[in-house]
């Protein structure tokens, strides 16, 4: 069976949440299966794939993938397409698979609006797939919502490279905010919060804020700071699912995030949960978290769940599903 992955996310540099997340699986996925597969990555972006993974150059532009790729699938002998997004060809000529990372337009709480042809386009798209992956239970449900029924739907969790058992260090890092700078970010929120913690709690720990556009860094230096970090800050008002969550649980760091359902999905009780809407809340929060009791607890929790976070199993259920589709 000849498995090809669209690798849409990878257009957009540098590699952040969607774009890492498909990385880990399909890096995950090239482990579990000898050979058998190949990623169309838009022009430009080859190099992001890594040792191992064959990769193809494909245009950039939706319609110059609808056009493109069904030719593309036939000259690859293409039993199953997989996206890395909501788009698939609408005549692709093998079985497909779309990935739905978030609807925010059906949750006003997100703050961010949607064009009709967009909302059009992800609709008949999804409608076309023949299977849909959601990364969160949240997820998924929306889209029921939007599709008006769940029979091809599949809950894939995101995984994450978990990194080498090590003797537990000291965190004398700051609280570390991981994201980008959109509005549903609520970074402002963030540092409302700390400014008024570290007035009541003098000694507490400073905050960086790490991510596109002023402060990206690596994958390497991530991890470096998820090791080192005091606590991982995560107070979005809205996401699909929660990447930073994952990472900073399977690094064992301290969380504290919203009270949103994709992150309880995540976290379970390895986690101090605010309103992300109170910044009393969050400034409780950021001073508790800093209390031994209170870290021993989410250590314990933590280590506990750590290896629900393991990408092996997103990648080993992306094959179940090829698997499953291609004999339909």
């Amino acid at each position: 069976m000849k498995v090809v992955f669209d690798g849409a996310c990878l257009g957009d540099l540098p590699i952040t949440g969607v774009g890492r997340a498909f990385l880990n699986a399909v890096t995950a996925y090239a482990k579990l299966v000898d050979g058998g597969f190949v990623v169309l990555v838009p022009a430009g972006s080859l190099d992001t794939l890594p040792p191992g993974v064959p990769g193809i150059s494909v245009p950039r532009g939706a319609l110059a993938r609808q056009w493109h790729l069904p030719r593309l699938l036939r000259e690859q002998d293409a039993r199953v397409l997989h996206s890395s997004v909501a788009a698939v060809p609408l005549r692709a000529g093998c079985a497909t698979i779309a990935t739905v990372h978030d609807l925010p337009w059906l949750h006003p709480e997100s703050g961010e609006r949607s064009t009709r042809w967009r909302r059009f386009a992800t609709r008949r798209s999804l409608r076309a797939a023949t299977a849909v992956i959601a990364p969160s239970t949240f997820t998924l449900d929306a889209a029921a919502r939007l599709l008006g029924d769940r029979t091809k739907l599949h809950l894939i969790p995101h995984g994450t490279v978990l990194p080498a058992d090590r003797d537990a260090a000291p965190r004398t890092g700051p609280f570390l905010v991981l994201g980008d700078d959109r509005p549903r970010k609520n970074r402002q929120s963030v540092r409302a919060a700390h400014a008024l913690a570290a007035q009541r709690c003098p000694g507490l720990p400073g905050i960086r804020f790490v991510g596109p556009p002023d402060d990206y860094v690596a994958e390497e230096e991530k991890d470096r700071l998820l090791r080192d970090c005091c606590a991982v800050v995560q107070c979005s008002l809205f996401e699909g699912f929660g990447m930073p969550v994952l990472e900073a649980l399977a690094h064992g760091a301290p969380i504290v995030c919203s009270d949103i359902a994709p992150f309880r999905e995540i976290a379970g009780d390895a986690a101090l949960f605010v309103d992300p809407h109170d910044v009393e809340s969050i400034a409780l929060a950021l001073v508790r978290v800093t209390q031994d009791e209170t870290r021993d607890r989410l250590a314990m929790e933590a280590a506990r769940r750590r290896r629900s976070c393991a990408v092996e199993t997103t990648a080993a259920n992306w094959r179940l599903l090829h698997d499953k589709i291609s004999d339909s």
